[in-house]
């Protein structure tokens, strides 16, 4: 068995929220970096409309007041009147103009419409206007040319920025791929190691082993999946052993050997079973926690990854299965899970579990279809441990039934029992492998396939814990018959169970 690996072990599930962290965190570095470039685009447009747009507005008002003034001058020739309100607007302008000076050559330009203007104030004239119309159009032409420059360097930043940011939209892409891409490998490679080491051992192969040199949660899992395949192989050669030696003390003595030590062998057995599937759902419930995360984030793993992904919490689920099972039937086998029966009405225990199947058989193309009489009595049961036996073989009918066949589950009364059938139309199932299909992880060959060959070894232990009993009756091509017994609830049932030691 493969030791402990040594050094600080870092969980599986602190290496996906790592890596997932990472992704976020770089995704929150592109959005401040693009929404800082963006506040200095909106600063350079800001500072368009405070350094020039105010002097080109200015100058404008200035060319308005003087147009103003001069048709007042005109229309008032020799009369000696003005505007006042005109030479305001103009002083305001002016003012603007004057408290605005931001780019070269600027502040002689202001310096000349000033003087312009006061000799056009003193003695008003068509030639004084037209030299303070002069004195303007610099102005505007200044800060016109200024807009145009800052705006074509602002233009220039924005197409510089887009295409950093498109750079390292690519570069967080590429390293989200890669990352995605390493997580689902180092995940994938020894859950599918796992799954077909289990396959193997469900067939009967116990001489197999996986990498266990891993410190987290998967490491931890093939570590008690290879004890689990040891103490097997172990037990395996033991009960060979003690074989063997019956056998010798058989042939010289024709006497029978005390079988104690395999009744010890056989609970040891079932303990370690016991053991080694409660150790496996920790590490399962973890591995399943993450691929759950990885299944959530679709938009950051490519259609084959996200393939991958699906196929590990398959195989995941599967072994949670697995385990669940071998448990169930380890407690069913030691006594530690009895029955706690009551009287249970046939027809809703059967209706409870044929209903939320119907839709598994329409997607099969198969029909299920209900037969229980109206007045049928009530059986003596544990609804809950029933309905498993009646979902398992219901599942394995619709997994044997090809497209247009048809499953019937169909009870009634048979003196102080009652008998439960589940017949379908399928495959059916050769004589020779009646004896052992209800014994632990039998696989029929040529069978339907979809589980270890537990279900049907915990429906035989149920109902037998209930007092009942389970048989199949099937032949090739001719479909099969599944039918278990319980007890009546009513007086049939009372009056043949009083002197029963099971009775509760």
């Amino acid at each position: 068995m493969t030791a402990m690996p040594t050094g600080a072990a870092v969980s599986l599930r602190v290496r996906l929220l790592a890596a997932f962290a990472s992704l976020v965190l770089a995704l929150a570095a592109l959005g401040a970096w693009s929404a800082w470039r963006l506040r200095d685009l909106g600063e350079v447009a800001e500072r368009i409309l405070a350094d020039n747009y105010q002097s080109v507005e200015a100058a404008h008002a200035m060319r308005v007041s003087l147009e103003r003034l001069e048709g007042l001058r005109t229309a008032a020739a020799g009369t000696g009147a003005g505007d006042a309100g005109g030479r305001r607007a103009f002083d305001r302008a002016l003012a603007v103009a004057a408290g605005n000076v931001t780019e070269p050559g600027e502040r002689d330009v202001i310096a000349a419409l000033r003087a312009g203007y006061e000799e056009y104030a003193r003695t008003p004239s068509a030639a004084g206007a037209e030299r303070l119309r002069r004195s303007i159009a610099p102005l505007d032409r200044l800060n016109v040319a200024a807009m145009r420059s800052k705006s074509d360097a602002a233009g220039a930043l924005a197409r510089r920025d887009a295409a950093w940011t498109l750079a390292l939209m690519a570069v967080l892409a590429l390293g989200g791929a890669w990352l995605t891409a390493a997580v689902g490998r180092s995940v994938s490679g020894p859950i599918e190691a796992l799954t077909r080491a289990a396959t193997r051992a469900a067939a009967g192969d116990l001489d197999v082993a996986v990498p266990a040199d891993r410190a987290d949660e998967l490491g931890q899992m093939a570590r008690a999946f290879n004890h689990m395949a040891a103490r097997v192989r172990e037990a395996r050669v033991s009960d060979r052993d003690a074989l063997a030696q019956a056998r010798q003390v058989a042939e010289r003595m024709m006497l029978l050997e005390d079988v104690r030590h395999l009744h010890e062998l056989n609970r040891l057995k079932s303990e370690f079973v016991a053991e080694a599937s409660h150790e496996l759902r920790t590490p399962l419930a973890s591995l399943q926690l993450g691929l759950d995360l990885l299944h959530e984030q679709p938009a950051t793993l490519t259609p084959r990854q996200r393939e991958i992904v699906e196929l590990c919490r398959n195989d995941g689920e599967r072994l949670a299965r697995l385990a669940r099972d071998l448990l169930d039937l380890t407690r069913l086998e030691s006594g530690q899970r009895p029955p706690r029966p009551a009287a249970v009405a046939v027809e809703g225990l059967v209706r409870g579990v044929v209903e939320p199947m119907r839709r598994q058989g329409d997607a099969r193309g198969v029909t299920l279809a209900v037969d229980v009489p109206r007045g049928l009595p009530p059986a003596y049961a544990d609804r809950a441990q029933i309905e498993r036996v009646l979902t398992n073989l219901v599942s394995n009918a619709l997994r044997a039934t090809p497209a247009g066949g048809r499953v019937t589950v169909a009870a009634s009364a048979e003196g102080g029992m009652v008998a439960c059938r589940v017949i379908d139309t399928g495959i059916g199932i050769a004589p020779e492998h009646h004896a052992r299909i209800f014994e632990p992880f039998a696989q029929i060959a040529g069978g339907a396939r979809g589980g270890a060959g537990l279900g049907l070894a915990i429906s035989r232990r149920i109902v037998e814990a209930h007092g009942g009993a389970i048989t199949v009756a099937s032949a090739p091509g001719a479909g099969s018959t599944f039918a278990f017994t319980l007890p009546r609830a009513d007086g049939a049932f009372e009056e043949a169970s009083d002197a029963s030691p099971d009775r509760r």
